[in-house]
């Protein structure tokens, strides 16, 4: 699985890349959002709030780097999206 984190340049959360691609239109008719278009998806997951990109790339405020990760494998398993290797 190839899943990177480290803190977000404004400090408030983390940012969270994979190199899974995510189809945000799909992804929105799955998971509760507040905006959806192809390009970003904002969600509230769990009460963590969350940026979703098309690259895979997440910003997901939370305290911690493992919340961040954790949140992000979920979000991850609750679209179907497996992490492997990238090339």
């Amino acid at each position: 699985m190839v899943i990177s984190v480290r803190l977000c340049s404004g400090r408030t959360g983390f940012e969270v890349t994979t190199c899974t691609k995510i189809d945000l239109i799909y992804a929105s008719s799955l998971l509760k959002t507040k905006v959806a278009t192809k390009h970003l998806l904002l969600m509230n997951y769990n009460g963590v709030e969350v940026s979703m990109y098309p690259s895979g790339r997440m910003i997901i405020k939370t305290a911690s780097k493992e919340d961040s990760l954790e949140i992000a494998r979920s979000l991850l398993a609750e679209l179907g999206l497996l992490l492997s290797g990238c090339r």
